[in-house]
């Protein structure tokens, strides 16, 4: 199996630099629950020649330690080992957390957040088709175009559709007040925590209908790790055609370039109207979670 490894922050002590953990860096997403630490150590600096090391998962506030040791060190280069933590997904508003401590000394450090996605564990991802539109579409040909493909999640009636300008978002009108998310990831990289790049288009298919685009910042605050909602200023339009509601998202708005049998990160959350998710697709998905969430391919 393939080693996990991490890297640590460096809190140094006046000029000298004891310690120095190489990467990757924080908000890495890693593959596999098993977590290494390498580092490079300058012994001659390092009182005791003595290393404390601590492994903890952190949610809202909450740290739980998974493993603490003291370890000697005596070469400049060294790798400890965690072991398996028997988590294979770890993300979101939870995350792993390594503190490092010269024992003897003043110098420690954090590394953080760090979480874990592993894509051999089994999951099935759900796939949704884009249907391939003519250029120059309107939102009528758009309705015709998609006909009855449509995806159901709960009561969520929705297609797909895309050209060279847009992507379409055809749902049926409804008469619960739900609100449905459609996620993006472009770069489709499956990863533990959501990232700004990530694009969340909202909506809601009741009168009065909305659509209009959002993402989100991220920090970690006192062992919490936080997500703070921003307007994505784009120009996201949308139009009822009958009992549909066509929303329309031009590309350039997104960061993607289309083409055909490309498949992005995708995801569908539907809230009811005091903002309880009820319903995903996949079922498992997770808003701040990408690597839950399934693919959407532009189809020929």
């Amino acid at each position: 199996m393939m080693t996990a490894l991490i890297a640590v922050g460096i809190i140094s002590g006046g000029f000298s630099q004891t310690v120095t953990f190489n990467s990757p860096l924080p908000w890495v997403s890693l593959r596999n629950d098993t977590v290494t630490v390498r580092a490079q150590v300058d012994t001659g600096l390092l009182k005791d020649k003595k290393l404390s090391l601590t492994l903890a998962s952190v949610k809202n506030g909450k740290k739980t330690v998974l493993s603490s040791r003291t370890v000697s060190v005596k070469e400049p280069s060294a790798e400890f080992a965690f072991g398996k933590i028997n988590r294979k997904l770890l993300g979101g508003e939870e995350y792993l957390q390594v503190s490092w401590e010269i024992k003897g000394g003043d110098e420690k450090g954090v590394i953080e957040p760090i979480g874990i996605a592993d894509l051999n564990a089994g999951a099935a991802f759900d796939t949704v088709g884009a249907i391939h539109l003519k250029d120059g579409i309107s939102a009528v040909d758009a309705v015709a175009a998609v006909g009855d493909a449509f995806v159901t999640t709960a009561d969520f009636n929705y297609a797909l559709g895309w050209n060279r300008e847009a992507l379409f978002m055809v749902m049926k009108k409804s008469a619960k007040s739900d609100t449905v998310k459609f996620l993006f990831d472009g770069k489709c990289g499956k990863n533990a925590f959501l990232s700004y790049p990530d694009r969340i288009v909202t909506a809601t298919a009741s009168d009065p209908v909305t659509a209009f685009g959002v993402h989100y910042t991220r920090d970690v605050q006192k062992d919490s790790l936080k997500y703070s909602f921003g307007v994505w200023n784009s120009e996201i339009t949308h139009e009822v055609s009958g009992d549909r509601v066509v929303v329309r998202l031009p590309w350039f708005d997104t960061g993607m370039i289309p083409f055909e049998e490309r498949v992005v990160g995708f995801g569908v959350i539907v809230s009811d109207a005091k903002g309880k998710q009820v319903a995903a697709l996949p079922q498992t998905a997770q808003l701040f979670i990408p690597a839950t969430w399934g693919a959407l391919k532009l189809l020929k």
